[in-house]
């Protein structure tokens, strides 16, 4: 991936991150005072689209985002009114691709923890996650390009937003930014743009 798309990437991140915690700190300036709703729980299922790309100076030349899918679970739990804690469990297909130099397919089982923040119908989200490596492979890639020695856990950061459509119905969309390197010895992070939907069954 170019440096001037990583550098702009970073930087949404970077102003996403900056009017969350400026929210959040409007937020705790309304209203000091301890909730005494009940913390409620919530569990439900989510699918969606990915689109995956490695970002570092390893990557395949010229890449473009693969698109790949996730599904998994998720509970919710209530901190206060407006903010909620909802970790998840989700298998994803991720990697990248190249019109010269192939593609790799790589997935995981994710486990994000989310802090969201919700007004009315709409949300907004960040946290980390934490990946287990399950598959690896490499197609059309050139020996000199290969990679190899996938680390088995992986580390991101998650920042989204999204809607709900209906009462157990919501749409959302979310950015993964990896932190750690994915590939021993090699300058490779994984990065996610998400598109999905989350049904609450209970």
């Amino acid at each position: 991936m170019k440096k001037s798309s990583c550098k702009f990437s970073l930087y949404l991140m970077t102003t996403f991150l900056v009017f969350f915690l400026a929210n959040t700190i409007h937020l705790y300036a309304q209203d000091k005072e301890v909730t005494k709703e009940k913390n409620e729980g919530h569990y439900g299922l989510k699918a969606g689209i990915n689109f995956a790309e490695l970002w570092g100076k390893d990557a395949l030349p010229e890449s473009d985002r693969k698109v790949g899918y996730s599904f998994g679970v998720y509970a919710t739990y209530k901190i206060s009114k407006e903010w909620k804690l909802q970790p998840e469990v989700i298998w994803s297909l991720q990697g990248e691709k190249s019109k010269e130099s192939g593609r790799y397919k790589i997935s995981y089982i994710n486990i994000p923890v989310m802090f969201k923040w919700k007004s009315n119908k709409f949300y907004t989200e960040l946290g980390p996650q934490f990946g287990i490596l399950t598959m690896n492979t490499a197609k059309s890639v050139p020996d000199d390009l290969r990679i190899e020695n996938f680390e088995t856990f992986d580390f991101s950061l998650n920042a989204g937003l999204g809607y709900e459509i209906f009462e157990d119905w919501s749409i959302g969309a979310r950015y993964v930014q990896g932190v750690t390197n994915i590939v021993r010895g090699r300058d490779l992070r994984n990065s996610v743009i998400y598109v999905g939907i989350s049904y609450r069954i209970f």
